[in-house]
């Protein structure tokens, strides 16, 4: 990742909270909003990561990473791939496996477990595609894709695929509704 892919991508997370892209806005969000903070480390962690001569700078940062992990009770490990956009509204238990993949755009309420499932007909993580509404208390486990536009609902545990453009919810989670994160959001 090069220094403008970093921008870009700290850019996108900061639109997502509304407060527009200056530095005066930027600032204002660190501040304010508990999880732009976290993703502000986050980003910059995978940002040295990516550069030989930051390495010795990463120790650091994700070091500073871990104790935002428990000031905020976010938990997404920098090894985690997650597109630009990435909107984290509320502090807390929020639990990301370091393999996931996340596309943009990406809401995640508290509360939220994307993990791992280490044996079996579902071992592997989950792929996330972009524009996803993730509710509060969603637990979202194995080999799964959850498809581009999705919504999950509240306290679902999505244990199977979810199609683009459907809410799904419940336990197990099943499709509820033909309509998308961005119509029940009212984004259209």
């Amino acid at each position: 990742m090069n220094y403008s892919d970093f921008r870009t991508l700290l850019r996108a997370d900061l639109e997502r909270y509304g407060e527009g892209s200056h530095f005066g806005a930027w600032l204002r969000s660190y501040v304010i909003h508990p999880g732009f903070r976290f993703t502000c480390w986050f980003r910059f962690a995978g940002y040295c990561r990516s550069h030989r001569l930051l390495r010795a700078v990463s120790k650091c940062v994700t070091f500073i990473v871990l104790h935002q992990s428990l000031k905020t009770g976010i938990q997404i490990n920098p090894g985690a791939t997650i597109g630009a956009g990435l909107y984290i509204p509320h502090y807390g238990g929020i639990v990301v496996n370091p393999q996931t993949v996340i596309g943009k755009n990406c809401y995640l309420s508290h509360n939220v477990l994307i993990g791992k499932v280490h044996a079996g007909k579902r071992a592997g993580v989950p792929v996330i595609g972009n524009d996803v509404f993730i509710g509060t208390g969603a637990v979202i486990l194995g080999n799964i894709k959850v498809g581009n536009n999705a919504a999950i609902g509240v306290n679902s545990v999505v244990i199977n695929d979810a199609p683009s453009g459907v809410f799904v919810a419940g336990v197990p989670a099943k499709i509820v509704a033909q309509r998308g994160a961005s119509e029940l959001l009212g984004l259209d």
